[in-house]
């Protein structure tokens, strides 16, 4: 039998974001989805990539020499990379003297990342904290998360999961047994509006929050908390957010802790830049009055325990 693997990006320490004390968040590469808004594109494609900081590059090409595909260029900008072309192979970044050429994804067994994870152990037992598996969307690897979130039970390890919610009745199923804390995404639930803007419909999302639901009115957990990216236009309407707040005061009362209301920043452009991608929301930014809007959505429902974050001054 082959050993289950799985593509990762990013291994985080000390985050203090997604989840109670310091964090190990594990990126997984991949999510069904394609918000347009999304930031981490780097999360997107399954696959191992590569990225290009043009402003490290100097000049001396030798990533264009190795390249089996043919897929780099030296343009008066700097790098840059033809993504129908490139295989992500990485051999251009191993031979960068610079380091302008970054590797997007390693793979991991199961014993290899929890080892890696295991490293920061000290850090949870001090702060109370644990593992959050992230993306991307992590369970386009359920197995490998199913069998990772096992050995952290096992040691005792709290441990957390940031999903889209697009995700099989069946897995999410087999996957809540072995989670504190769920994290689930409800971006969009106008569902011709959600296929526009994310690539897929909320059919399958929804189906997901009611297994989670049915879990946690069995079983008493995990905990569960609702996650809404504030989207300028997208996201951020009316009619949007009181959908949420409706299925919530319908649906969830009492079953989850908080609904966190996460506000549109820009500090994700520069990912793009390096992966030459133009991206839809450039200028696009949130100001105070924006912040007092949401402020206000806030108050008139505040039965559902709403938390502004993400709000970055200008």
């Amino acid at each position: 039998m082959n050993e289950l693997t799985a593509i990762v990006f990013k291994v985080e320490s000390l985050n203090t974001h997604n989840g109670p004390g310091y964090r190990t968040v594990v990126y997984f590469k991949g999510c069904p989805l394609k918000c347009q808004w999304c930031h981490n594109p780097e999360s997107i494609s399954p696959q191992k990539e590569i990225w290009v900081v043009n402003k490290r590059c100097i000049g001396c090409e030798s990533c264009v020499q190795v390249c089996p595909t043919e897929a780099l260029s030296m343009a008066s900008e700097g790098i840059k990379v033809d993504r129908q072309k490139c295989t992500g192979c990485q051999i251009c970044a191993n031979v960068c003297p610079s380091k302008a050429i970054e590797k997007l994804g390693d793979e991991y067994t199961v014993d290899q990342l929890f080892e890696r994870i295991m490293g920061d152990k000290p850090f949870w037992d001090a702060s109370g904290g644990g593992v959050t598996l992230t993306g991307g969307e992590p369970a386009t690897y359920s197995r490998f998360c199913i069998e990772l979130l096992k050995k952290c039970k096992k040691e005792g390890i709290h441990t957390a999961f940031d999903t889209s919610g697009f995700v099989s009745q069946k897995v999410m199923q087999e996957l809540l047994p072995y989670i504190d804390l769920v994290f689930f995404d409800l971006k969009i639930l106008i569902a011709e509006k959600a296929k526009q803007l994310t690539g897929q419909g909320t059919k399958e999302i929804l189906a997901s929050l009611q297994v989670v639901k049915s879990f946690i009115e069995k079983y008493g957990a995990p905990e569960l908390q609702i996650r809404t990216p504030l989207i300028p236009d997208a996201t951020d309407t009316q009619e949007n957010l009181n959908a949420i707040s409706v299925l919530l005061e319908k649906n969830l009362t009492g079953l989850f802790t908080k609904w966190e209301l996460c506000m549109f920043n820009d500090v994700c452009e520069d990912k793009y830049i390096k992966m030459n991608q133009k991206w839809r929301y450039t200028g696009k930014k949130y100001m105070e009055s924006d912040l007092k809007k949401m402020n206000q959505f806030q108050e008139k429902h505040s039965n559902n325990k709403i938390e502004i974050t993400g709000f970055v001054s200008r």
